[in-house]
């Protein structure tokens, strides 16, 4: 314990100096790269540079949830801690567009990070994570493309722990979205409906997908409250389903406990940005307050969105496979001390439906408490400091013999946009 409180100390030191020596007047504009590039009128390069120093305090369990899902490997188990420093989580991307037709413009993007590697924390290779091309005329967008789950990981909370929280989602598989605003005052409505297919393979065969993801949301956003931290009041419900093929049977240790068999997708989702203390200027968010959440149920989300704790079915003792039910979410509080300094407070808490037939090591519930502090000194630098709480309950227990695990991180991170 005192090498971790001397080495926490010795990063904070380091983060802290870092901050005091950075100009506290620096708001020039950030420059974006912009060229002409073949049939397009514009193209602009974007994104982040990344770096973040972490540490858990235990590695009792595989996978400890955050929010939605956390993946946490183990690499020695018990209290053996766990120092995270990595760069991994940096981004960049580029956008071209500009050339219409039939009053129509165009456009693309494509944006990367760095985990190509998978699990290999020497693999720091480019993933696509967005690829997209679109269409817009006035209100209306069509997007086709590849990247984003389609349920649960559009409207995140601002947190740093790991890699997969909440609004990092990426999912292997060609969309199709339709979105339509309609404004009328200070609110706008919003419809958008999206088609999503869906293999984990990344084959795209037949008898593995099933029937597309479809995927129905509803929309509010409106300025009568003004803004809090440069957000107006915001509502969103969506609603999903599916039917994804399993047709192979499933064993265990040799012994086959269940035939393959079809099953559906289902879910329905509350989104929600609250201003409590606001303001009519949208760049002014010193003393704004505002509350944020998101309320979930469903079953079988797996693979179509970071939800219900990362389960779709399991085996059932007579034969062929039960969707797994889940409900949960998260509620926080951001509270702006200045215009560039803010703090969050969060808490998520996520259960499943434990039939007796359901695995010793399968999670029951999980919930966790989150806070953090950002610091935005000019436009193209960002820092945290951030502090997190998890625990998960098992159905019996995990696969170290625990009924429960529970872990303590810490992380610093910064961030220089470009």
């Amino acid at each position: 314990m005192k090498k971790f409180i001397m080495l926490f100390a010795a990063i904070a030191f380091v983060f802290g100096m870092t901050m005091v020596t950075l100009p506290s007047v620096a708001q020039a504009k950030v420059s974006q790269t912009e060229v002409t590039c073949g049939c397009a009128k514009k193209f602009v390069f974007y994104g982040y540079v990344k770096f973040r120093a972490g540490y858990v305090d235990k590695q009792q369990a595989k996978s400890l949830q955050v929010y939605q899902r956390i993946p946490h490997d183990s690499t020695t188990a018990g209290e053996n801690g766990w120092l995270v420093t990595n760069a991994r989580q940096s981004r960049f991307g580029f956008k071209v567009g500009g050339d219409t037709f039939a009053g129509w413009t165009t456009g693309g993007r494509m944006e990367f990070d760095m985990f190509g590697g998978g699990h290999d924390h020497h693999g720091e290779v480019p993933r696509m994570r967005i690829g997209e091309m679109y269409l817009s005329k006035g209100n209306t967008r069509i997007t086709i493309g590849k990247g984003w789950a389609m349920f649960g990981t559009r409207h995140a909370p601002m947190v740093e722990n790991f890699n997969s929280i909440v609004g990092d989602g990426f999912r292997r598989g060609l969309r199709v979205d339709i979105a339509q605003k309609f404004p009328s005052g200070d609110n706008t409505f919003g419809a958008e409906l999206m088609v999503m297919t869906y293999d984990d393979d990344g084959d795209f065969n037949t008898e593995n997908l099933g029937f597309p993801y479809t995927s129905i949301e509803l929309s509010m956003t409106s300025k009568a409250l003004g803004y809090a931290g440069g957000k107006p009041l915001g509502v969103w419900l969506q609603g999903i389903y599916g039917n994804m093929a399993e047709p192979d049977d499933i064993y265990d240790s040799g012994v086959k406990v269940a035939s393959g068999d079809d099953y559906d997708t289902y879910g329905v989702e509350l989104d929600y940005y609250v201003p409590i203390i606001s303001s009519k200027d949208r760049a002014k968010k010193a003393g704004n307050l505002a509350l944020a959440g998101k309320f979930y149920y469903g079953q079988a989300l797996g693979n179509a969105a970071s939800l219900t704790l990362g389960y779709n079915t399991v085996a059932k003792p007579t034969g062929g496979l039960d969707e797994v039910e889940g409900y949960g979410g998260w509620v926080g509080l951001s509270y702006f001390v200045c215009d560039n300094v803010w703090i969050d407070v969060y808490g998520g808490y996520d259960e499943i439906d434990d039939k007796d037939y359901y695995p010793g090591s399968m999670v029951n519930s999980a919930y966790n408490i989150t806070a953090n502090i950002f610091w935005k000194p000019a436009r193209s630098f960002l820092f945290c400091a951030e502090y997190t709480y998890a625990n998960n309950d098992y159905v019996d227990t995990d696969e170290y013999g625990n009924d429960d695990a529970s872990m303590n991180s810490f992380i610093l991170a910064a961030y220089y946009f470009f």
